[in-house]
């Protein structure tokens, strides 16, 4: 990035990194023009679409869908703490990947609204509300969150 360059809102919506952290987006470059998407919201929003082109028609067992639900955050939540506790500097692919099954899951969630299991999308909520408090504890233990927003 130039040192003229001043960060939009498009920048900051589709990046939310500043302009020190853009090894953690994925570089687009048209017509001159340069494009910075975060690299795990592109997997998240390709896992989410995924979700939708692939799942709308196909009935998943409830078991499944819990076990999905559970599972699929827990890569995208052990980058994101490992990384921002500072123990590691994560790779694009890895956030890519990482995204994308936390996309898939999130992806199951909404899909469960849509489709109509109120008791699988509650169940969903659950997970979400326990994978916040995990998160929650972490940071109150080790403060990484006074970093991460420095």
């Amino acid at each position: 990035m130039n040192s003229e360059y001043k960060p939009s809102l498009i920048f900051f919506l589709l990046s939310h990194h500043s302009p020190e952290k853009l090894n953690r987006t994925i570089h687009i470059s048209i017509k001159g023009r340069h494009l910075y998407l975060c690299a795990r919201c592109t997997g998240v929003w390709t896992g989410m679409m995924s979700v939708f082109l692939a799942f709308f028609s196909v009935d998943l067992p409830a078991w499944l869908y819990v076990l999905l639900l559970a599972v699929l955050p827990a890569p995208a939540t052990v980058d994101w703490i490992t990384q921002s506790c500072k123990l590691r500097e994560s790779r694009n692919a890895i956030r890519i990947g990482s995204g994308f099954l936390l996309g898939v899951s999130w992806g199951l969630f909404f899909l469960s609204l849509t489709k109509g299991m109120l008791h699988l999308f509650l169940i969903g909520l659950a997970i979400i509300c326990a994978y916040i408090f995990l998160i929650y504890i972490v940071a109150l233990k080790t403060k990484f969150l006074d970093n991460y927003f420095n």
